[in-house]
């Protein structure tokens, strides 16, 4: 079962570990949510999403579209921006166009989160780009690519950033270089007509590197 190798992977990730999840515009987001959900509710782990501007929602519907269940009955949420509470929403973090003021903040309401919720957890973090898309300087960019460096090494959250590479590679400042350098693991997805291809392009355990593996919603139905 190739559901059972990604498993493999997720489990080789050690907890206090950052995690790069790249990948290109298709439904890959909702296959790994599906995944991630049922990995978590398989492994007895608790899974919070960091939901940024609404991605969640969007993903939802998106998954309804195409007929594939997303159960968020377990599922924690930790909400920036947007309007739609979608999932068990535990706070909302304020958001702010100062990086200063919205990193404070979100540092604030995630300490409160995590202390509450047993570790190690799966932190499944959505919509990261957004936030990058609304910076003003290259300064202001590399203050929210810091902050996320500082999260590196809190062993209560294995940490997965799902960003579009797409979007990622359109803005002024190439970000995304940075944000491969400072993660631990780096997975590159690729959608293919019913899942993902998985790659294991970095890591700090040697023998996850270059392995390959796929998400078929097709062993879902």
């Amino acid at each position: 079962m190739e559901q059972g190798k990604v498993a493999e992977i997720i489990d080789s990730v050690l907890p206090g570990e950052t995690v790069l999840v790249t990948y290109t515009t298709s439904y890959i987001p909702e296959f790994a949510l599906k995944f991630f959900i049922e990995y978590s509710r398989e492994k007895g782990i608790p899974l919070v999403i960091d939901d940024n501007f609404d991605t969640l929602h969007a993903i939802i519907i998106h998954a309804k579209t195409m007929g594939l269940s997303l159960d968020l009955d377990n599922v924690y949420v930790l909400k920036t921006g947007g309007k739609f509470e979608t999932g068990n929403v535990l706070t909302r973090v304020p958001f702010h166009p100062d990086p200063r003021v919205y990193i404070k903040n979100y540092e604030e309401s995630s300490v409160k989160v995590f202390r509450e919720i047993p570790s190690p957890m799966i932190n499944l973090v959505l919509g990261l780009e957004n936030l990058f898309l609304v910076t003003r300087t290259p300064l202001d960019t590399y203050r929210i690519i810091l902050a996320m460096q500082r999260f590196t090494g809190n062993e209560r959250r294995k940490a997965f950033y799902l960003i579009n590479e797409g979007i990622m590679k359109s803005l002024p400042l190439k970000s995304l270089y940075e944000l491969e350098r400072i993660s631990t693991t780096v997975i590159r997805l690729r959608p293919y007509h019913t899942g993902a291809e998985v790659k294991v392009l970095k890591s700090i355990n040697p023998n996850l590197v270059g392995l390959e593996t796929t998400i078929d919603a097709g062993e879902w139905s």
